[in-house]
């Protein structure tokens, strides 16, 4: 659209310079004519002469001499006429060519005015008034050609040639629309078949669109009624070839993690060279990689729509013309562009897989770690039930070796032992001997309370009275309620020496039983990754050329975004230099132009000379004079309006590639704010994680301090 616009104003342009001609062309007929009426004026002048001189001499003359004078003036009558009639012509020829005149300027300012977006009937209404115009011309011309041939004589023998040159001039004109006419029509031609094939592209597209929504449906689909073992899983993860289908081998960085600056990078991997690669994929393979049978045929039909696409451009580019070649050029432009951008979004999605994967892995971790922290709890409140009973029956057993210890002293007491025999003494050690028989009554019944919890809970087979079985023995049940009944009537009767060992047996068996639980205690990590601990695995071969194929990939996507940039920044040179082409050919033309006009402004100086030193201007003269520097003035203001508005749009294109500029300065800014906060967050997040694996060694620590505390053997423990 834009070339087809340059061919319109340079077509233009080749008008005014016809029309500048033209005008030229003009004002030496009106001289000319000029000329013409005053050889007529003197014919005029002598035919009046010659009839008063004929008048005065009218008496004088005989008969034959006055019908011999009738004769003579018979003739100059008829010369009389035919001057008239010259004259009528002349009038005739300079209306006729105000007439043309008025004609071109009216063509002129209505081109000067229009827009340069023309539509076809407004460029055919064009053509048709250039059309009338040169038909007035021809007709100004055959006129005078008439005047001429009527006169009876060649006045001017230049005229032939300059009509000869003007009739080439006209017929050249004449092919010159001709060939734009035909362009014209090829050109509206071709851009209704663009535009039929832009509108088939454009069905295909929306096709393909519904065909790809549909194809994503059906994966979605069958990727969620498709069996989820971990080997599929592992499978679907990988990537696949897009030449030959085949898994890629290299699954060494599943296995082991790599540094942060390749973890952002999706790593390509290379086409095996091997014979193997060029085989065609057999419908097992398909099927071991977990890809069903419907799934691989749409992707034939879709890969078989995507041939189609091809022909469709192929098409177009066979058929397209030179008008397109700038369109091709910034759709491959924004092509790229896109391509960039689906790059870019492809990483991010990669990104953000890896980031699921390890989140899910990382809440795996912690739902195992949860169960070891409750199977650990269970584990220490059952430890802390057996202590509490250990406690307790050691407080018991300490009762009743205190209150033994009373009854003993009371007695020494009452035997007289270490003391002076009087009545308060006698009644003090009967109140000892009565406190220590009802400490001991009430050590005894929490004794005997205890036992039988202790039976009730862990069994009253391990009190059976003579024998010598462990704690840690199993018996049958029959023994159970045999003992159980055994030991209910016994604890009815007294504490004895068998229901005393029972009970150190009881805490013995606590013991062994807290020492079980102990066992039972998992190890447990920490809560965040170390990224230490990966530093004990030995890093191969593998792992390397991952790290440095990872920093080669990063270089290689920053230097073709860089590539992209410079790419664009390279066409919109080139567009500037296509415009300031095109610029300076409508400067040259301009050129052209003003170069006509001076020499028809020499001319007329020339001319202004010539009639001061003949004579003083003709009022007519002095009109078509007035005229020319009315249309030269005009000429004058349209080209310097042109000129501003030359100036205006390259003034908004600089204001637009100013803001193109302030927009991109802008995204840059905004793209080092957002990678800082990003580098800061990260640094807060390594710091918080710091920070609470160092709260998580503490309360490790601390743990240690209290199990190794619970551990310990108290001091006032008394040994039995």
């Amino acid at each position: 659209m834009r070339e087809h616009e340059d061919v319109q104003e340079r077509t233009t342009l080749r008008y005014e310079e016809r029309i500048t001609e033209l005008h030229s062309i003009i004002a030496e007929l009106n001289k000319k004519i000029d000329r013409l009426q005053g050889t007529t004026i003197r014919e005029e002048d002598e035919y009046l002469e010659l009839r008063s001189e004929l008048s005065q001499s009218q008496h004088e003359v005989n008969d034959d001499s006055r019908s011999m004078d009738q004769n003579s003036v018979s003739v100059p009558e008829n010369q009389s006429t035919m001057v008239t009639a010259d004259v009528d012509n002349c009038s005739d020829l300079n209306s006729e060519l105000q007439r043309v005149l008025t004609g071109l300027e009216n063509v002129v300012c209505g081109r000067k005015k229009s827009s340069c977006s023309l539509s076809v009937a407004e460029v055919d209404r064009h053509i048709e008034q250039l059309t009338t115009a040169s038909e007035h011309c021809d007709l100004a011309i055959k006129t005078v050609e008439e005047i001429e041939g009527v006169l009876g004589r060649d006045l001017y023998p230049n005229l032939s040639e300059e009509r000869s040159r003007w009739e080439k001039d006209l017929a050249g004109l004449r092919e010159e629309n001709e060939s734009l006419t035909a362009m014209l029509c090829s050109k509206e031609e071709e851009l209704n078949r663009t535009k039929a094939t832009m509108n088939a592209i454009r069905e295909e597209r929306d096709r393909l669109r519904r065909r790809v929504r549909e194809l994503q449906t059906r994966l979605q689909s069958v990727q969620a009624t498709g069996p989820s073992s971990p080997s599929r899983l592992t499978s679907a993860n990988r990537p696949i070839n897009p030449s030959t289908g085949e898994l890629s081998t290299s699954s060494s960085s599943n296995d082991i993690p790599i540094a942060k600056i390749a973890e952002r990078v999706k790593l390509s991997k290379t086409r095996s060279e091997s014979s193997s690669s060029d085989r065609p994929v057999l419908g097992s393979e398909i099927s071991s990689i977990g890809v069903s049978s419907s799934v691989a045929e749409h992707l034939a039909h879709s890969l078989q729509d995507c041939s189609n696409i091809q022909e469709i451009f192929q098409t177009l580019y066979s058929h397209g013309s030179a008008i397109s070649e700038s369109k091709i050029r910034e759709f491959e432009v924004e092509t790229e562009r896109l391509n960039s951008r689906i790059e870019h979004l492809k990483s991010q999605n990669d990104l953000l897989t890896i980031t699921l994967e390890e989140c899910k892995s990382n809440a795996e971790r912690m739902s195992m770690l949860v169960g070891k922290y409750e199977s650990n709890a269970t584990a220490l409140r059952l430890a802390l039930q057996y202590s509490e009973q250990c406690i307790e029956a050691y407080e018991l057993l300490l009762a009743l070796a205190e209150s033994e210890q009373s009854l003993i002293l009371g007695q020494f007491r009452a035997a007289g032992v270490g003391s002076v025999g009087d009545q308060t003494g006698d009644e003090n050690v009967t109140q000892m001997l009565k406190r220590a028989h009802d400490c001991r009554k009430t050590a005894e019944n929490a004794a005997k309370a205890l036992l039988m919890k202790l039976d009730g809970s862990c069994g009253g087979a391990y009190a059976v009275t003579g024998c010598s079985v462990q704690p840690w023995e199993s018996l049958s049940s029959n023994s159970h309620t045999s003992t159980t009944s055994s030991t209910a009537s016994s604890c009815d009767t007294e504490f004895t020496k068998e229901d005393e060992q029972r009970l150190k047996d009881y805490i013995q068996q606590l013991k062994n039983d807290r020492a079980a639980v102990k066992l039972t205690m998992l190890e447990l990590e920490s809560i965040h990754i170390d990224p230490l601990s990966y530093d004990v695995k030995p890093r191969g071969d593998s792992q390397r050329l991952d790290l440095e194929n990872a920093v080669l990939m990063q270089e290689l996507m920053a230097m073709k975004e860089e590539m992209a940039e410079l790419k664009a920044q390279l066409y919109l040179l080139e567009k500037e230099k296509k415009a300031l082409e095109l610029k300076l050919s409508t400067r040259e033309a301009q050129e052209q132009a003003y170069l006509v006009h001076i020499e028809h402004l020499k001319s007329e100086v020339e001319e202004q000379k010539e009639q001061r030193m003949s004579k003083s201007p003709k009022p007519v003269e002095k009109k078509l004079k007035a005229r020319v520097q009315e249309l030269v003035s005009a000429l004058e203001r349209l080209t310097k309006s042109s000129e501003i508005r030359h100036q205006q749009s390259a003034e908004f294109v600089n204001d637009l590639k100013r803001a193109n500029s302030n927009l991109v300065a802008a995204y840059e800014k905004a793209k080092k704010k957002h990678q800082n906060k990003l580098k800061k967050l990260e640094s807060q997040m390594m710091a918080m994680v710091e920070r609470h694996e160092t709260q998580v060694r503490m309360l490790k620590q601390r743990i240690a301090l209290l199990e190794e505390e619970n551990s310990r053997p108290h001091t006032n423990e008394t040994s039995l």
